[in-house]
């Protein structure tokens, strides 16, 4: 009597898609990200080097500036001027920013961060 346990092509793929199915469904959840301390959120919209203008109020940003997309992919400085949208930053002992993550506007991450001073005048931008 053969007691060895043979995997047939279709038992195989089936344990595939079954692994494939739980892996993904893992990922369904949303991220909560956590933001270092003095992080600011707003409106943002990028101008000439090294100007950023977020809800209404300009910054400068500064030297070595990281600026992540919402993949968390580094944007290059070149790539800044026109963009436009949700961003949670950071800025340096000068007023500097130095730090810049770009959001989905609906990002559940976003509760955790004060938003930034707004000069606008019907609100945040």
């Amino acid at each position: 009597m053969n007691r060895v346990l043979r995997f047939t092509r279709p038992r195989v793929a089936g344990a595939l898609c079954a692994a494939a199915w739980l892996l993904t469904s893992a990922h369904a959840a949303p991220v909560l990200r956590m933001f270092p301390a003095g992080s600011l959120q707003g409106q943002a919209t990028f101008g000439a080097w090294p100007l950023l203008q977020v809800n209404c109020v300009d910054y400068t940003l500064g030297p070595g500036v990281r600026v992540l997309d919402r993949a968390q992919r580094a944007l290059l400085t070149g790539q800044l001027p026109g963009l436009q949208g949700r961003i949670v930053f950071q800025r340096d002992a000068q007023g500097n920013v130095f730090r810049v993550w770009f959001l989905d506007p609906t990002d559940p991450s976003l509760r955790a961060v004060p938003a930034a001073p707004s000069s606008c005048l019907f609100g945040n931008a």
